[in-house]
């Protein structure tokens, strides 16, 4: 009888743990919706992300994908910046379509509803090789082409690496993100272990910035997050950053690429080639990248992104 309550009181705390988890977790989002600045698409719902436009409008707009790796709040007003950019050096109107995850992303490309994305590492380098996206232009941020995820945990937790956080709540960006969720389900699987074994339990926010609040606030026992989210947020909230600590680091990726869906010409892919590979020497836009923690566009490093592909294929082997 008591081996039977105590069993029975276990399961009960686990309950109560997800559930407060997946409160915590829904708090954060609420919170960071209510934040979000308008007028936008509202990406919650099904959009025409093929607007038709009479030959008395003008040209077909160039559709233009996003899913920010930053905070909407924050990173929304840039993206708008460059999209206007782009519509002005190519006399054309351009539609700004954003999209929670990075998955959402790649089938508007694939299907044809979006013509050009600023895309994921990681989801880049599990389309590659199908026909659906081509590598246009890829970031420098902070002087270097690639970046790392960050293992996080609350500045008190007793935690110091990975090992600690077994039995814990976690917190994943995207399914698709290298650094956000790719990188650790491959060291997990070099421990033998899943997500699903390893951790009490765990979510995918679909921002590097609610995972790393997460922690910040005690919601989640641990995170991995980008290491260029962690540096943006070092500089805009530091008090964030004061509350977390940094337990492992992840090996080097490519930054999030540019991708354009295939059904473009190559002369329009060339023209767009050159406008990104160019936009950071006209000032005022230079200034727009600064506020993405983007220094400028460099033509397109396929084999920066060959890691990825290798622990894609380990991972996909063995689930």
């Amino acid at each position: 009888m008591n081996n039977l309550r105590s069993r029975r009181a276990a399961v009960f705390r686990r309950l109560v743990i997800s559930l407060l988890f997946v409160i915590g977790i829904a708090a954060i989002t609420f919170v960071e919706m209510r934040q979000t600045p308008g007028p936008y698409i509202d990406f919650n719902k099904v959009e025409d992300a093929d607007p038709a436009v009479s030959p008395a409008s003008g040209p077909k707009p160039l559709r233009l994908a996003i899913s920010s790796v930053l905070s909407p709040k924050d990173s929304i007003v840039y993206y708008r910046q460059i999209a206007d950019y782009i519509s002005r050096r190519l006399e054309r109107p351009v539609v700004l379509i954003q999209r929670q995850s990075y998955a959402e992303v790649g089938v508007l490309l694939a299907k044809g509803g979006a013509d050009l994305a600023f895309f994921s590492s990681g989801a880049y380098a599990s389309l590659s090789g199908q026909n659906e996206i081509e590598l246009l232009a890829m970031q420098q941020r902070n002087g270097l082409p690639y970046y790392r995820g960050y293992i996080i945990v609350p500045r008190v937790s007793a935690a110091e690496s990975l090992a600690d956080l077994r039995g814990k709540t976690f917190a994943f960006s995207d399914p698709l993100s290298y650094s956000g969720y790719i990188a650790l389900a491959y060291t997990l699987e070099k421990m033998h272990q899943t997500p699903d074994s390893f951790f009490h339990s765990y979510t995918f926010t679909y921002s590097h910035d609610k995972s790393l609040r997460a922690v910040a606030n005690n919601v989640a026992a641990g995170a991995i997050v980008n290491s260029l989210v962690y540096e943006y947020t070092q500089l805009r909230s530091p008090e964030l950053i004061d509350a977390i600590k940094i337990i492992g680091v992840s090996e080097a990726a490519g930054t999030e690429p540019v991708v354009v869906r295939r059904g473009l010409s190559t002369e329009q892919k060339t023209t767009l080639r050159q406008l990104f590979l160019s936009m950071h020497e006209e000032d005022s836009v230079a200034v727009v990248l600064g506020g993405l923690h983007i220094d400028r566009f460099l033509p397109p490093q396929p084999e920066l992104y060959d890691g990825i592909r290798a622990m894609l294929r380990e991972v996909r082997r063995d689930s």
